[in-house]
């Protein structure tokens, strides 16, 4: 067997299965709803527990407030709560 072959055969899979996983990671994405502002008050917190993930609040070079959140999974969501309030 010609030893390219034998190279090239994995290459051209790898790219394939890669490309594929590529666009399927864009198609399926997960949207977690608890992780946006919510309505209990929080919007006076830096930093706030949305029952799963932490959040905290940041302002980019242009002065827009914007936040961030980890990206955990979790079944069960527990009780929100404010850890650093507002200043």
């Amino acid at each position: 067997m010609n030893p390219k072959k034998i190279i090239i055969f994995p290459v051209i899979i790898f790219l394939i299965l890669f490309t594929v996983g590529m666009l399927l990671s864009n198609v399926i994405q997960v949207e977690n709803s608890k992780s946006t502002l919510p309505d209990i008050g929080l919007q006076s917190c830096l930093v706030w527990y949305d029952g799963c993930n932490t959040c905290t609040i940041m302002t980019n070079t242009d002065g827009i407030k914007d936040f961030a959140c980890t990206k955990m999974a979790c079944s069960e969501y527990e009780k929100p709560m404010c850890l650093e309030p507002t200043p």
